[in-house]
């Protein structure tokens, strides 16, 4: 479907049609200026996706960016609570109502470089931390850890 666009000399000349303009030649120029911006930018300097994955089946959530863990979601079941969502980068950072809020949190956060850095911490150091305090990746981290012995015992 075309649309044209008369000028006020097209509507007392008609025979003047050099001076009419497609829509559709306009957006068509227009959409594909904005994909080769948005391919030149991403050549430049690529945004990582912000990807989530289901830890639980509901209640936890993990944030990746490039492979790295760098924030997530959990849920407060505890009473009277408006906002049970919780972004979690080591200590809580947002609270909201929805999961999407959370994840929106995240996304808008780590593209603009305020999401606060995850500091990880070493098996050996989750080992002094109350076991009530883990997160789901720190237990995960602990289930996968294997002390080095430093000493070997003769049997």
């Amino acid at each position: 479907m075309t649309y044209f666009i008369e000028t006020a000399a097209d509507f007392n000349t008609k025979s003047d049609t050099t001076s009419r303009i497609a829509i559709d030649e306009l957006f068509i120029a227009q959409a594909e200026l904005a994909a080769y911006i948005e391919a030149q930018a991403q050549e430049i300097a690529p945004e990582p996706e912000v990807q989530f994955i289901d830890l639980d089946g509901f209640y936890n959530y993990e944030a990746l960016a490039a492979g790295k863990t760098i924030a997530t979601i959990t849920h407060d079941c505890g009473d009277f609570v408006t906002q049970p969502w919780i972004v979690m980068v080591g200590v809580e950072v947002h609270r909201a109502e929805t999961w999407a809020k959370c994840a929106h949190y995240i996304q808008w956060h780590y593209k603009r470089g305020t999401l606060p850095k995850l500091k990880t911490l070493s098996p050996e150091e989750l080992l002094d931390k109350p076991f009530d305090q883990l997160t789901s990746v720190e237990w995960e981290m602990l289930k996968q850890y294997k002390p080095q012995l430093d000493c070997f015992i003769a049997a």
